[in-house]
């Protein structure tokens, strides 16, 4: 009887380190190297804050001596985006975080930046248990289920049922409540909203227009832009049958921006027209626009942050070879510093980095998640104006 306790008492000691401990489902990775992956675009319309993102990535772990846990880190760049690509694929983002589920040095995954992409991603992190922070997506339904899509919540992202998921950016459900602030302001009862079709421009109309009917002003109509230029003249007339006193553009920029912009200038001129950072991506200028045209972001410019955000620019500027560099880099220096914190609080264990990534609120944090800026355009460019609060 005393040896039949004395196992059972053994039993339930290994039973309890290997509930504190990793234990069989923890996913450790053996060895002496950590890899993280980062999936950003290098075509397309955020080619540039990619760029820029990749060099804040590079310097955090350059400062933190290439090392975490007291093992060397390696860092592997992908690519969401074909050469001539506009925007992510999701053919590719599904191949790279493949090859990051597949590789057994895998710790975390920094993906996506552009909009929706990491619809695609992050169940395939969440199976593998790795962790996926992005510097940029602001997709609302992988945090919360979105107003006007109820199907579309984080159920379908998590087959473990553990959220395994960290953005350094307010989810586009916040985005959609700012944009409609600024719509109130301006005296609108009537908003009309034209979306892209992609799955950011999709959800972010579902929750525009569901917000709108709850607080105002009165959603009339939602317009899918999609055809050719020469379509935009009968699509603004069927937005003028609708009498709106303001319009909103949920989506990124692309062919049908410069076009839609210039038959609003004609057809709909004194309606303002308010926007989210997707249409500030352009490069180019826009020749024709209506009267007032609004954009709300995420990121401030660089000469508006504080001291010790310059000083880090500075350096991730210097380290890249860059002469210049915005306030974007911030958001790949701050998604490195978050893995580099997990593993070295974690050690090399999968499940333990993600617990600590997800619980962790780090004021000393140089981005800040509960702030949007106004940029008006001007002559044809987007001009900083203020920080909303």
């Amino acid at each position: 009887m005393v040896r039949a306790l004395t196992a059972l008492a053994i039993l339930l000691g290994l039973a309890a380190l290997s509930a504190c401990g990793d234990g069989p489902g923890e996913s450790r990775i053996r060895g002496d190297t950590l890899t993280i992956y980062s999936s950003l675009p290098a075509h397309g319309v955020s080619a540039p804050t990619a760029r820029e993102v990749a060099a804040g990535e590079r310097w955090a772990l350059a400062e933190a001596g290439g090392r975490a846990a007291r093992r060397r880190v390696r860092l592997v760049r992908l690519d969401s985006t074909r050469p001539g690509g506009r925007i992510w694929e999701p053919a590719l983002v599904s191949a790279n975080v493949k090859r990051a589920a597949d590789d057994p040095t895998a710790i975390a995954y920094l993906g996506e930046l552009d909009y929706g992409a990491s619809a695609v991603s992050v169940p395939i992190t969440n199976e593998k248990d790795i962790l996926q922070v992005s510097p940029g997506d602001g997709l609302a339904s992988l945090t919360t289920v979105p107003p006007g899509r109820p199907q579309a919540g984080p159920a379908r992202y998590y087959p473990t049922d553990r959220r395994t998921f960290v953005r350094l950016t307010p989810s586009d459900l916040r985005m959609a409540e700012a944009l409609l602030a600024r719509v109130r302001a301006s005296g609108a009862r009537r908003v009309a909203i034209v979306f892209d079709g992609q799955i950011y421009g999709r959800e972010l109309t579902a929750e525009l227009a569901a917000r709108a009917r709850r607080d105002g002003p009165e959603p009339v109509a939602a317009e899918e832009l999609h055809g050719d230029p020469a379509g935009m003249p009968d699509l603004v007339k069927d937005l003028a049958g609708e009498r709106p006193d303001a319009i909103v553009h949920a989506g990124v920029t692309g062919p049908l921006t410069v076009p839609l912009l210039g038959a609003l200038s004609r057809g709909l001129p004194r309606v303002p027209f308010f926007a989210t950072s997707g249409i500030i991506a352009r490069t180019g200028p826009l020749p024709r626009a209506p009267a007032r045209v609004e954009a709300l972001s995420t990121v401030p410019p660089a000469a508006e942050v504080g001291p010790r955000q310059q000083r880090v620019l500075r350096r991730i500027a210097g380290h890249a070879g860059l002469g210049r560099i915005s306030a974007e880099a911030l958001h790949g220096y701050e998604a490195m510093r978050l893995v580099l914190h997990a593993v070295d609080r974690a050690g090399p264990s999968r499940r333990g980095v993600v617990r600590v990534a997800v619980r962790r609120r780090d004021r000393s944090s140089l981005v800040r998640n509960d702030r949007f800026y106004l940029y008006r355009l001007s002559r044809g460019r987007f001009i900083f104006e203020r920080e909303l609060r």
